[in-house]
């Protein structure tokens, strides 16, 4: 059940670069509470931010180095974005990585501030599930080397919930590349980097990932877990694609000032999943509130799903409801 070698995350390094402006059209979203919007995003002026080296310590850089959650986490994922399009290497063994292990993601990370390690391809949909309860500055960032940090503005479309489908520039190229996108939500008239009322239900990028989001629905329970009594977790989702890999992980949620902050405490691949299809824990799929060494995770946990394609297309999900282990 350890997936740790499949989503070694990190958190994310400062910048503002170019936005490439692109329509940004509204979905039929499930459910169907979203508010629908055609409003294309605001572009944003380039940074003079001068980018640094960081890697993962081998000198390749493929996977989001730090663990950074609270107050820095903005500034740390700004600067990644930064050293990222600076860098200068061939993309294919990180392709091959990603086709294998799929998205990465931190293994601690702010929930307002937090980049995934992911392919990309020019002119690719890319779809996005979130929800803004208080006005802040919400960014989605593209960084690859060799291109211009790519920005979308999402606070533009107001509060509440948003379900959000738009193509990817060209100029990202017609190959498949890895890439840190990255999502922000600051409050400018609070000076706060990170903001607690911010919540992104689920992104994606490629065909199959998109439709609405390719994965929803997920569910994790019950809401209260005894393992000491020998109580399970059960989880289930539904797909609206083909994918041939997934995985499930199980990360701690811990509420801060600066947000939600995210841990990872668990997790297993579970195979491929079919389109259109609802997939249910098997008995031995269940959690049984233990951390990788076995020890239990008291607190509030939630479900992250993550499914990817072997030709690239990947989401990442995670359930509202919560598991609180006792």
């Amino acid at each position: 059940m350890n997936t740790r070698h499949c989503h070694r995350w990190g958190a994310i390094v400062l910048a503002v670069a170019l936005c490439m402006p692109t329509t940004v059209a509204a979905q039929t979203p499930y459910p169907p509470r979203y508010p629908p919007t055609s409003t294309p995003p605001s572009p944003t002026p380039p940074s003079s931010y001068t980018p640094q080296d960081e890697n993962d310590g081998d000198g390749n850089n493929w996977l989001i180095p730090a663990v950074i959650v609270g107050a820095m986490a903005l500034f740390a994922i700004n600067r990644h974005l930064d050293a990222e399009k600076a860098q200068a290497r061939d993309d294919g063994e990180g392709v091959q990585q990603l086709l294998r292990d799929g998205p990465q993601l931190p293994t601690q990370f702010n929930g307002s501030a937090f980049g995934i390690r992911a392919l990309v391809r020019g002119g690719w949909p890319i779809v996005v599930d979130y929800a803004l309860h208080r006005p802040g500055r919400v960014q989605l960032r593209i960084s690859l080397p060799g291109a211009e940090i790519v920005t979308y503005r999402l606070d533009q479309f107001g509060l509440g919930r948003h379900l959000l489908r738009f193509d990817l520039p060209p100029f990202l190229g017609d190959s498949l590349k890895p890439a840190v996108v990255a999502l922000t939500a600051a409050d400018p008239e609070r000076n706060a980097d990170t903001l607690g009322d911010f919540t992104v239900h689920g992104i994606g990028i490629g065909p199959r990932a998109v439709g609405s989001i390719a994965v929803d629905r997920l569910e994790f329970n019950p809401g209260t877990l005894r393992p000491r009594q020998g109580d399970t977790a059960r989880f289930a989702f539904h797909s609206r694609s083909d994918f041939d890999n997934a995985s499930v992980e199980y990360m701690r949620v811990t509420q801060s000032p600066d947000g939600a902050r995210k841990h990872y405490v668990n997790g297993q691949r579970i195979g491929a999943v079919r389109g259109n299809s609802r997939i249910v824990s098997t008995d031995a799929q269940r959690w049984n509130g233990q951390d990788e060494t076995a020890r239990i995770s008291t607190g509030r946990h939630q479900l992250q799903v993550r499914v990817w394609d072997d030709g690239g297309d990947w989401i990442g999900a995670w359930s509202e409801s919560l598991v609180q282990v006792r």
